[in-house]
Parts: C-alpha cells; structure tokens; sequence
C-alpha cells in the first residue's frame, strides 16, 4: 500500500473517533488495507454495537460531511466523502452492526488476503481483467467483482473453521 493511503487511513480513523460515540469499532478494509492496487479508495469499517445504532451514527457522519450512497442495504449503510459516485481520494465508509455477518465479513476477507498474498495478488489481476471486461463500466464492474469477491469469502471462511 502507498503510506499516503495507510496515513490518510490512520487520520481518518483519528477524526472519525473523535465524532463518533466511544462503544464504536473503526476498521480500514478494502483493497487499500491489504495492500493492493485500487482505486485510491479507502474504505473506513464502522462497526456499531447493534443494528439499531446504525442509523444514529449514519446521521451523525451526515452531519460531519458525509454523504449516503446507493449501495446501502438492510444490513449495512454506505456513506461516502464525496456526493458523486466515487473518485480518487475518496473515503467510503460501511457501516454495520458488530455481532452482524457484514461486519464479519469485511474483517474475515482483509485478514485472509493480508496473510495470503498469492490469493491477495490473484484478486488484484481479478480486479484489473474485470475493468477490462466491463470497458470500465462501473456498474457491470462492481458485479464482477462481487461475485468474484463472495468467492474469496466462502474460501476464506472455509479455511477459517479448518484451523
């Protein structure tokens, strides 16, 4: 990972913590924790402490400048820096309920391509042969890359309930 992106990582988290109430967890996930190529995109983990809590500190980062997107889902809100789809620089924020799936699953998958690098580097060629596929068409792009990711995630777990 470039340290500008695991920097602007670390001081997002710091300005985050000092908004958000104390009981919520802050993770970095995405391709830009694992370390691999992205988008220049960092994605923020915001777990909160029950699905309820959710649409309190959605608020809450609405008020300190974030921005809801259209990738929400009922076990997960998606915010991002900027009102526009998405762009270089940009943070993404998630968040889930902790004792959620969701929340686990964005966790299981960084911590499984941080120590596997061969499987980390065949998600980053992934990754590119889908921008290729798509003609860089963000939507047919976002799917690819979601069926191929839900893979990785079955191995992941997988491996996890094997050791």
């Amino acid at each position: 990972m470039r340290q500008n992106l695991s920097s602007a990582s670390r001081k997002r988290k710091c300005r985050l913590s000092k908004f958000l109430p104390n009981d919520i967890k802050i993770e970095h996930v995405g391709s830009s924790s694992i370390p691999i190529d992205g988008k220049n995109i960092i994605d923020i983990l915001v777990g909160v402490p029950k699905h309820e809590d959710m649409i309190s500190v959605k608020n809450i980062l609405m008020k300190n400048g974030y921005f809801e997107g259209t990738d929400s889902h009922e076990d997960r809100i998606f915010l991002a820096s900027t009102a526009k789809e998405t762009g270089e620089g940009d943070f993404h924020i998630h968040i889930c309920p902790i004792n959620e799936e969701s929340y686990e699953d964005f966790i299981i998958l960084r911590n499984f391509l941080r120590k596997n690098h061969q499987k980390a580097q065949e998600y980053l060629e992934k990754k590119y042969e889908f921008a290729k596929e798509s003609k860089f068409d963000r939507k047919k792009y976002k799917h690819l890359k979601s069926v191929y990711v839900s893979k990785l995630l079955a191995e992941a777990k997988k491996l996890r309930h094997l050791s």
